[in-house]
């Protein structure tokens, strides 16, 4: 039986969308969903730039950064010890209104647990009560809900705080895991919203600095629409460019107490979730999906006493500081804009559509209009 050339060519077009629609469920295509993820975010920040304005963000983020190991009395010192400085800061975050505060870096030792044999004894025990101050500012903060510890598992053996520490914030009602999920090509794009610890469930980091600032319960928030093809997860809404999130320096906050100046923190910290963390060149940095929608970073959070550093000569990388990422998921849990993934049928019926259409226009158009159909297409 012969077919019409009209009726051959709809049929060609047909099988086409049709092996078009079934190859989007082949296992090797799994890596090009999270690359479509990338590639849209870096088109939508081109084409439209950044969603929201830094003063907009629900977070900040409190940075030991490159200026803090630059700045007496950080300069020369291992972090280690500048947990007296941190305490104040903290002190005067919540003084300042901070919703909640939680600490996306972990110290795991105390200098006052230093065995390091000196003099007749050890620097623990010459330094015994150095962390006094820091230990006073996290009891009184989590005593309110406004302080969370992070943690991190890593293979069989979780980093955790300081003893000293957990005590002090009333052990696991106020740590919660720092972990981020990472897709088959090692790239962050989603955050999970429940870790399992010691065989007990409890919400990560995100999840629970978003149930604090809501005033809703980690239940409640799962109970939300939360939607991801991965389950447990919620998928990463990332902002282009550099600083969606205010950054402030330890150094000039640190400074701004000694200078007197209350104010400052109640104008920048009122309201806030306050993420305490390392931002450095080199440590503690992910590859997320904003990873083609990067600048070179040089933070312009609101400065009280020391001058701003100059800018950064260094270029942009596809790596961004990891507590963007939990900053990013708070943000996204507080404003309910988490990315929405297609799932398998939609991501099928837009595979036919797009085989279709360009099939047709190959089909039916000269090459000069078939061309400009692909494109639009």
């Amino acid at each position: 039986m012969n077919m019409s050339p009209r009726l051959r060519d709809t049929v060609a077009v047909l099988v086409i969308a049709l092996v078009a629609g079934a190859l989007i469920f082949a296992p090797p295509l799994d890596r090009l969903r999270g690359l479509s993820i990338d590639i849209l975010t870096m088109l939508r920040w081109r084409l439209f730039g950044s969603m929201h304005s830094p003063e907009q963000s629900p977070t900040v983020v409190v940075a030991l950064d490159e200026e803090t190991y630059r700045t007496p009395p950080f300069a020369g010192t291992p972090a280690i010890t500048w947990t007296t400085e941190i305490g104040q800061v903290l002190t005067a975050i919540l003084a300042g209104g901070a919703k909640v505060v939680g600490f996306d870096i972990v110290f795991p030792t105390s200098i006052e647990q230093s065995e390091i044999p000196f003099g007749d004894g050890t620097l623990g025990g010459r330094l015994r009560g150095f962390d006094r101050d820091f230990l006073r500012a996290l009891a009184l903060g989590a005593r309110d809900g406004k302080v969370v510890l992070g943690e991190a598992q890593h293979r069989d053996f979780p980093i955790m705080p300081s003893p000293a520490q957990r005590i002090a914030v009333g052990q696991t009602a106020n740590i919660r895991s720092l972990n981020v999920y990472n897709d088959p090509d090692d790239v962050v794009r989603r955050i999970p919203l429940s870790v399992t610890v010691d065989g007990n469930s409890q919400p990560s980091m995100a999840v629970e600095l978003a149930s604090r600032a809501l005033g809703a319960s980690a239940n409640t928030i799962f109970g939300s629409r939360i939607p991801s093809q991965i389950p447990n997860t919620m998928t990463l809404n990332f902002d282009g460019g550099a600083d969606p999130v205010p950054t402030y320096s330890l150094a000039d906050l640190h400074a701004c107490i000694e200078k007197g100046d209350s104010e400052f923190f109640h104008r920048n910290f009122a309201g806030k979730v306050v993420l305490i963390a390392t931002v450095l060149d080199v440590e503690d940095r992910q590859v997320t999906s904003k990873r083609f929608a990067t600048a070179p970073e040089n933070p312009t959070g609101p400065r009280c006493a020391l001058p701003q550093p100059p800018p950064s000569t260094v270029f942009a990388r596809d790596s961004t500081p990891g507590v963007y990422t939990h900053a990013t998921a708070v943000n996204n849990l507080i404003r309910g804009d988490a990315l929405v993934e297609l799932g398998p049928i939609g991501r099928g019926a837009i595979a036919f559509a797009f085989a279709a259409i360009v099939a047709a226009a190959t089909l039916t158009l000269p090459l000069f209009a078939a061309v400009p159909a692909y494109l639009a297409a």
